[in-house]
């Protein structure tokens, strides 16, 4: 039983992104330049001023592939032109090659006598580097702290705001109770009593 395979998110954004970052490059820079070479090195000196990455794809425009092919050779067989033993062959009109790892690349004409005059090409391939992700948004500075007062604290009931209008009368203090005239009268009536009756056993 064939297992399932899901597709995460995650691995959909990564295929995406790869298939969209992916450029195309026309060998020598417009068509016709690589089955018509204008000089020995000028498909080299196209190569050298462009900056290949991995992923990127060349396209090998308007060859014949009944009378010739592009082959992907060693460094060696590059050097002599030699193609009974190629890395890849391919015979597509248009051919489309992907650069598929980092280092260098060696193109050259299955015809041998086209490889002599020119048609051949060194690719140099860069690591593709990862866009730096963006900046991050500025953190919120926090609010500053409040001076504290100055001088010395004040008391709690100093807080307490006075009241308003005029302030009560204290309340009359009470004198306290004296003998007055009603006192003075009751020792008299008493003296006067006290004699009557001295007065009174005398007489008796």
């Amino acid at each position: 039983m064939a297992s399932l395979k899901i597709v995460t998110p995650i691995t959909l954004l990564i295929v995406l992104f790869t298939f969209s970052e992916a450029r195309e490059f026309v060998v020598g820079g417009h068509e016709n330049s690589w089955s018509f070479p204008t000089s020995s090195d000028s498909l080299n000196g196209w190569a050298q001023k462009e900056r290949f990455e991995v992923g990127d794809i060349l396209i090998f425009d308007e060859h014949d592939p009944l009378n010739d092919s592009v082959l992907e050779v060693t460094k060696d067989d590059y050097d002599k032109c030699y193609v009974s033993n190629p890395i890849k062959e391919h015979k597509d009109v248009n051919t489309k090659v992907e650069l598929d790892r980092s280092g260098p690349f060696y193109f050259i004409s299955n015809a041998v006598v086209s490889c002599e005059k020119g048609q051949k090409l060194t690719v140099v391939v860069l690591h593709k580097h990862p866009k730096p992700p963006p900046p991050p948004a500025p953190l919120a500075s926090p609010a500053p702290l409040s001076s504290q007062p100055k001088g010395p604290l004040a008391s709690p009931a100093s807080l307490i705001p006075p009241p308003k209008g005029p302030a009560p009368s204290p309340a009359p203090l009470s004198l306290p109770a004296t003998a007055g005239a009603f006192g003075l009268r009751g020792g008299f009536v008493g003296f006067v009593v006290g004699i009557m009756s001295l007065v009174g056993i005398v007489f008796i």
